[in-house]
């Protein structure tokens, strides 16, 4: 299992995450750009580079990194 600092922050695939495929890293629900809290802009490739998402079921934050898979 991976440590709560690990889980703060996934990269995902910006086309999976947009279809709500990506499940959050602590507890299973799937999450999409409905719970987008803010976007960040300084982490590349293509702006939003990231995102902070809150998890609808457990409300934990994290952040999502959007790169190539």
């Amino acid at each position: 299992m991976q440590k709560i600092d690990e889980r703060r922050r996934i990269t995902v695939d910006r086309r999976a995450f947009s279809h709500y495929e990506i499940a959050c890293p602590f507890c299973g629900e799937n999450v999409g750009p409905r719970f987008v809290t803010r976007e960040h802009l300084d982490i590349p490739p293509n702006p939003p580079y990231a995102a902070t998402v809150r998890c609808p079921r457990c409300k934990e934050e994290f952040e999502v990194l959007f790169g190539a898979t």
